[in-house]
């Protein structure tokens, strides 16, 4: 029965991060957490994002543009070493609640500004770098990596459908470096190859359903999801603190 919940679970996190480009893990994970145990949970999660990201870069490649995510890759770098060294002297739930205010202040600030047309930022290479290097951070002590993009993505003011190209195309390289290393310190198992091989087919499936759904979603429709999704990770984060307190 594991590997049907697996899948179920991995289906409906595809299809909403089809939708909005992001949020498959911030499902998945506390679910997964109900009956597996959470050393085979991070490589998995890891493991299918690569697929989901490899989805979304592959259905918008034509409109991908490398240098419009560069900075966010360049400022990841330095994130991710800091983060990891922030998280053997700092409790991973301190960074939780800390992000989790954030992320939660951000949504609610932003639907409260009066909704104009958004147009394309042509200075975005500060913003990227910030946000880059909190998605290296954040992705490194909590796993929580797509909010930061999410913002990133918003603060341009990308179309969908160049947004979704530019989330894809980001978390592809990410989690690639990061399946790597996983790969490298001995994480991947025989048993971890039996669930990668009954999500994998959900991912997909979930993926498929989403498709002919995200060509009707408006561009304000878009930024209320991505905004929505930000702020569940809030929420996961915020409610992942008071359980381990509580």
């Amino acid at each position: 029965m594991e590997f049907v919940y697996l899948a179920l679970i991995w289906a409906v996190a595809s299809f909403i991060n089809s939708l909005s480009g992001m949020g498959a893990g911030m499902l998945a994970v506390p679910c997964m957490l109900l009956f597996m145990n959470v050393h085979l949970i991070v490589p998995l999660s890891c493991l299918l994002g690569t697929i989901l990201s490899l989805g979304l870069f592959i259905q918008y490649r034509k409109e991908f543009q490398l240098k419009n995510i560069i900075p966010a890759l360049i400022g990841s770098i330095p994130g991710v070493f800091i983060g990891t060294y922030i998280l053997t002297v700092v409790s991973s739930h301190v960074i939780e609640i800390m992000m989790a205010v954030f992320l939660i202040s951000y949504v609610v600030w932003n639907f409260l500004q009066k909704q104009e047309q958004n147009e394309e930022k042509d200075t975005i290479t500060l913003v990227g770098v910030i946000c880059g290097f909190f998605a290296g951070f954040l992705g490194a002590t909590t796993s929580f990596l797509g909010p930061p993009v999410g913002i990133f993505v918003l603060y341009a003011g990308w179309r969908k459908q160049k947004a979704l190209a530019a989330m894809g195309g980001a978390f592809v390289l990410i989690n690639m470096v990061t399946c790597m290393s996983q790969y490298f310190a001995g994480l991947y198992t025989k048993e971890l190859l039996g669930y990668w091989l009954a999500g994998a087919p959900a991912c997909i499936l979930g993926m498929c359903l989403a498709a002919p759904i995200v060509k009707y979603i408006s561009q304000s429709l878009f930024r209320k999801i991505v905004l929505i999704t930000i702020g569940s990770a809030g929420l996961i984060s915020l409610s992942r603190v008071i359980s381990y307190y509580f």
